[in-house]
């Protein structure tokens, strides 16, 4: 999977444009709040007219005082942010990377949320809480998979699953091993999906409660190497959909360290998966996300820059009318500088060290 002959990555100023006009309206979810002043992984759900937010925040990323925190918008207002998931008296634990779910959509009180727990990053666990009044109030947490399987964080990293064609729940997650100083690559990086399937008739459990891990995404042989086909860490924090037309076909696109999206295909709901290749997305080595709309269209957002660890600016969205084959940008979200003695973005197993400014990821 070398660079030769993959699609190439167009530069910002002469990639191709949708040429629709795309109305961006910000709007904050919750700023300035001295509970949590550093912030991180917000992601947003809809359902019934109501828009629910989660993210994590504390003193810094990778703080023992990050709590999970929620806020819903009703009738055009968002709910002062509370949290959710923390720390109890005697608990020096860190939360990561919450992930709203919400499976059905004709009833939208019932929320759940999956997140990490413990540092550094490869002993994460994953917790789920559940909400069935609209998130507010939320069952104790649980672990995801208990025991040993569960260890390095099972199920979604950081973007939600999907619900499949067939009812199974499809996640897309990934574990990342540290190298010792001095290699020729940060770390050890793999993605692989989850499946929680739907009860049939005669199953005593309920969905959620049985997790199916597929293989790892196969990478190449010469992984890491820094004159190999792909350099760095490889791959992590995948994104997942299902083709609308082709029941079963769903796609994973992963972050990566070769200055691109990396992506692998399943024709069997995401329980095996073929090679991983590169497309013509870029990749800063920074979190993205795709969905599918509900006529096809597939929405990729994320930075447009190549450089692996390079700045988390601009964010943009593209968009794909043949399934993911080839995409047009759509709209610029954030464009801020990044400092003018930015160099890289500096990364630990306790988490990213970053100064606030111009990180849009």
């Amino acid at each position: 999977m070398s660079a030769a002959g993959a699609p190439e990555v167009p530069i910002y100023a002469q990639c191709a444009r949708t040429g629709i006009p795309a109305l961006v309206t910000p709007e904050c979810v919750s700023k300035d709040d001295e509970r949590a002043p550093a912030i991180h992984c917000t992601n947003i759900a809809v359902a019934g007219g109501v828009r629910y937010s989660t993210w994590f925040g504390g003193s810094y990323e990778g703080s023992i005082d990050t709590k999970i925190w929620f806020s819903k918008n009703v009738d055009g207002k968002w709910t002062k942010p509370r949290d959710i998931a923390g720390n109890k008296e005697g608990e020096e634990v860190v939360y990561w990377n919450p992930v709203l779910f919400i499976p059905d959509r004709s009833r939208p009180q019932e929320l759940h949320v999956f997140f990490k727990k413990f540092t550094p990053i490869p002993v994460w666990v994953t917790f789920w809480t559940s909400s069935s009044d609209g998130g507010e109030t939320w069952s104790v947490a649980r672990e995801l998979v208990p025991g040993l399987d569960g260890k390095g964080g099972r199920g979604p990293q950081k973007n939600p699953p999907i619900v499949l064609s067939n009812g199974d729940w499809l996640s897309v997650g990934s574990y990342e091993v540290t190298n010792p100083p001095g290699s020729e690559a940060y770390g050890v990086w793999d993605a692989w999906s989850d499946t929680a399937p739907r009860p049939g008739p005669g199953d005593d459990f309920k969905q959620g409660d049985k997790w199916i891990r597929s293989d790892l995404i196969e990478l190449p042989s010469d992984r890491g190497k820094a004159d190999g086909s792909f350099p760095g860490e490889g791959v992590i924090q995948p994104g997942v959909w299902e083709s609308r037309d082709k029941p079963g076909h769903c796609h994973m696109t992963m972050r990566s360290s070769v200055g691109c999206i990396i992506q692998a295909d399943s024709t069997d709901y995401g329980r095996t998966w073929g090679p991983a290749y590169r497309t013509s997305l870029p990749n800063n080595n920074s979190g993205h996300c795709v969905t599918i709309l509900r006529d096809g269209r597939v929405v990729w957002a994320g930075n447009y820059q190549t450089q692996n660890w390079g700045p988390r600016t601009p964010l943009c969205l593209a968009i794909s009318e043949d399934d993911g084959k080839t995409w047009k940008l759509w709209a610029t979200l954030e464009d801020a500088p990044p400092p003018d003695d930015f160099k890289r973005v500096i990364a630990l197993e306790t988490g990213i060290v970053n100064d606030g400014r111009s990180e849009f990821s």
